[in-house]
């Protein structure tokens, strides 16, 4: 059996990131390789969706275990709604530790997306972080014609942040996950997103460095894409340098779906695997405005 100690797990839950971002499609942000800070770059592709695989809706689950050890599960659904008068997505994903962890750590986060169902382009960013005594609020709106993102960060004990920045082709992490699921890609080829997690701005490339043959937990085995992200700030401060190696395994079917993922951390390392996974669960519904769960 293992056995930790509380600083042991204080420091492992630094697996908020790491869940968080793995859940997030996940987060594709905190779990990536170690990287300098560099110079933004001038641009990066503008990629153009060429398939749709959720457009009829989806509900998948996941498990994170850290050593074997459970620590948390996820809960991403994705449904097509009209927003603001468009079709739209809306993808919201809901993570939470074990029962077991809450007892050291208590994890409650939501984080909910609406994008263009048509050409992926982010409409509203939303991220409810329920992490103990902490509480942190941070809506995100994007203004197509300006090409701005407007920013309303709300911490309990601290004053509000409101603030706007450039896109710069900038887009939430999950529409970067969805943009990077509706294209065609093939081995040995890089993909390139700048996006922001709710405070930080960071420029991701995706090395899809083969294709193979992945057991999950469950005995099932899928062929996958091994895709590997790397991480570098594109602001001052930022968490691109908290994680180590880590690895995402997307289905080389048509839906590309996330089934695996992995990050090496201080201790051991820590494992996010696919255990559900439905389609066409959800039905067109009508939403002026995701606000921020409590």
């Amino acid at each position: 059996m293992i056995r930790l100690n509380r600083k042991i797990m204080r420091r492992l839950l630094k697996l908020p990131s790491t869940i968080n971002a793995l859940a997030l499609a996940m987060l594709f942000i905190t779990a990536a390789h170690a990287q300098e800070p560099t110079k933004a770059p001038t641009s990066v592709p503008l990629y153009q969706p060429r398939f749709y695989p959720y457009e009829r809706g989806e509900k998948a689950s996941y498990r994170a275990s850290w050593n074997g050890v459970p620590v948390a599960t996820a809960e991403i659904e994705t449904t097509p709604i009209i927003f603001e008068g468009k079709k739209s997505f809306r993808v919201r994903i809901d993570a939470k530790t074990s029962k077991g962890l809450d007892l050291i750590w208590k994890m409650r986060d939501t984080i909910t997306s609406v994008f263009d169902a048509k050409s992926l382009a982010p409409s509203r960013f939303v991220f409810s972080q329920r992490e103990n005594s902490r509480v942190i609020d941070t809506e995100a709106k994007f203004n197509q014609k300006a090409k701005k993102w407007a920013v309303n960060r709300w911490q309990e004990g601290r004053k509000p942040r409101v603030y706007d920045f450039d896109s710069n082709n900038t887009l939430d992490p999950i529409t970067a996950v969805y943009l990077a699921r509706s294209i065609d890609f093939n081995v040995g080829e890089k993909l390139y997103f700048n996006v922001f997690g709710g405070r930080y701005q960071y420029l991701l490339e995706l090395n899809v460095e083969k294709k193979e043959s992945v057991e999950l937990e469950s005995g099932a085995v899928i062929q996958a894409f091994k895709l590997v992200p790397k991480l570098t700030n594109l602001t001052k401060k930022g968490y691109a340098g908290r994680m180590n190696e880590a690895a995402i395994w997307v289905s080389a079917d048509e839906r590309r779906v996330p089934v695996k993922f992995w990050s090496r951390m201080f201790v051991g390392n820590v494992y996010m695997e696919l255990v559900q996974d439905k389609t066409g669960v959800q039905s067109a519904t009508t939403v002026d405005s995701p606000a921020p769960s409590s």
